[in-house]
C-alpha cells in the first residue's frame, strides 16, 4: 500500500495564473509538479510512476493540451483524473474533452475556491483536509 500523497501535476505556461493554483491548492494533502510547457508535461508526467490528477491548460506555447494528453497515454502513462482550464470556450473543445474522458472542464477566469473544491472532491480527500485554517 503507497503512503505517497497523491500526485497532482499543473500545466500552465501563464506563471501568475500557476500562482494562484498553486497558492490555492498549497495547504492539500498533495504532491503539486508543474510545467509551463506541454512538451515539459510529458516529460515530467512520464517521470512519475503514477499521476493520480493532471490540471491541463489547452492553449500552450508548444504543443496543445489534448497532444499533451495524448503523448501521456503513448508513453504508458493513464492519469486518474483531468481537469481541463482552459480559456477555451467553445462547444468543439468541450466534446473533445468529453471524447478524452476528462473529469472536469472549467474555463478562465475561474473561482480558486471552485478548484479547490474540484481537486478535493476528484481526489476524495476528507473534509479535515481540505478545510481552509481560519
Amino acid at each position: 500500500m503507497s503512503t505517497l500523497l497523491p500526485c497532482v501535476v499543473s500545466v500552465e505556461d501563464d506563471d501568475d495564473l500557476y500562482d494562484i493554483i498553486r497558492l490555492t491548492l498549497q495547504t492539500l494533502p498533495i504532491r503539486l509538479y508543474h510545467a509551463s510547457t506541454g512538451l515539459e508535461a510529458v516529460d515530467l508526467i512520464r517521470q512519475q510512476k503514477e499521476v493520480d490528477l493532471i490540471i491541463l491548460d489547452i492553449m500552450l506555447p508548444d504543443i496543445n493540451g489534448w497532444n499533451v494528453l495524448k503523448q501521456v497515454i503513448a508513453n504508458g502513462t493513464t492519469p486518474k483524473a483531468i481537469i481541463v482550464l482552459t480559456a477555451q470556450t467553445g462547444a468543439t473543445h468541450r466534446v473533445i474533452a468529453h471524447l478524452q474522458e476528462v473529469t472536469a472542464y472549467m474555463t478562465k477566469p475561474f473561482k480558486p475556491s471552485d478548484l479547490r473544491e474540484k481537486v478535493i472532491e476528484i481526489l476524495r480527500i476528507p473534509p479535515s483536509h481540505g478545510a481552509i485554517n481560519p
